[in-house]
């Protein structure tokens, strides 16, 4: 199975790439709805991150309130790592289980957004690497209106994330979102054909 990595800056539009790939038949799994999901109540994850960072963190509904967790981590010295600590082995070991789940079930090819692939070391995991950029205006402008923040405080997230241009140099594949969905969904089209067809070259 071919297993392709999703993954650029805060706002980049990682999710509009993941849907252009959805939408051409791929399986298609988002870190970022795992991540949720082992923090749900009673998993021994949200436990140990209401431990870490207090009750301020937790909703009404007794979830984790996670725009309240991200002002966190920016504002806290070592907020992030130990939020990382954490949850990043739990969150590689699922996408790892769901991304087995999906070759037993004879699909051809995988799509995964990971935001933090790169940090996380989850790069071996892929075949390709596709990193989603945006112009820095544009991330920060984006991360204001998803977050309901400032754009100071959009700003100081991009900040504490590995900076865009590393993520460039390490990728295989660049898309660039300029908020243009169509354009978006046929630059996936026309890499996934690529990539096929190098697939088939090799073989």
């Amino acid at each position: 199975m071919l297993k392709i990595g999703v993954t650029g800056s805060a706002g980049s539009g990682k999710s509009l790439v993941c849907e252009g790939f959805r939408q051409i038949g791929l399986v298609t799994l988002d870190c970022d709805e795992i991540a949720r999901q082992v923090v749900a109540p009673g998993q021994p994850a949200y436990h140990q991150v209401v431990k870490a960072f207090g009750s301020k963190i937790v909703a009404p509904d007794r979830t984790l309130d996670r725009p309240a967790l991200r002002r966190m981590i920016v504002s806290t010295k070592g907020g992030r790592e130990k939020l990382e600590s954490i949850l990043h082995p739990v969150i590689i070991r699922e996408t790892v289980r769901l991304m087995d789940e999906a070759v037993d079930s004879k699909q051809t090819s995988c799509a995964v957004e990971v935001p933090l692939l790169f940090e996380l070391g989850m790069e071996n995991l892929f075949d390709v690497v596709v990193v989603v950029t945006a112009s820095d205006n544009t991330l920060v402008d984006r991360i204001a209106c998803r977050d309901g923040v400032d754009r100071e405080s959009a700003q100081k997230l991009l900040a504490i994330q590995m900076p865009q241009s590393e993520k460039v140099k390490k990728a295989d594949y660049v898309i660039e979102n300029r908020g243009e969905p169509e354009a978006v969904f046929k630059s996936v089209a026309v890499l996934y054909r690529k990539l096929v067809n190098q697939r088939l070259t090799k073989k």
